[in-house]
């Protein structure tokens, strides 16, 4: 008897308890999902201008952080045919100005450094080639006083 005044407590109950609704995305949200899309779809200039829409029309969200981070991110992400250190390394240098405190911020400044490095890197051998091209000029010239 006390079985069945159980099971039909347990019924009773169970038709009380609803399942947890879904989480409805809303605003900035919505076009954080839609960029990340975009980049998953490879459209990276694509998902680069939705990043920069949500942060436009909602600086203050907790997302414009997060499209912040990605769109630095994207400019320097390897398979990016139009990545741009340079402007990677900007939008990260504002991402860590604007966010010092966010989660992602210390991967930030791991990326300047590593950017920074990248980009004097790319300095020294612009500069190193313009030198291998003078001595070259000088080496033709030495030689062609020898003859």
């Amino acid at each position: 008897m006390s079985r069945t005044i159980v099971v039909i407590l347990l019924a009773l109950l169970a038709g009380c308890v609803q399942p947890p609704q879904p989480r409805v995305l809303s605003g900035p949200e919505t076009e954080l999902q839609k960029a990340i899309s975009l980049e998953n779809e490879k459209k990276y200039p694509d998902a680069i201008a939705a990043y920069r829409k949500i942060i436009a029309n909602a600086p203050q969200s907790p997302v414009a952080a997060d499209a912040l981070f990605s769109i630095a991110y994207l400019h320097a992400f390897y398979d990016n045919p139009q990545r741009d250190y340079a402007q990677a390394l900007a939008d990260f240098e504002k991402f860590e100005k604007l966010y010092p405190n966010h989660e992602k911020a210390r991967e930030a400044r791991n990326w300047e450094a590593v950017l920074k490095l990248i980009l004097d890197t790319k300095k020294e051998n612009v500069r190193l080639r313009k030198s291998i091209e003078q001595l070259e000029k000088v080496d033709i010239s030495h030689e062609e006083k020898r003859r």
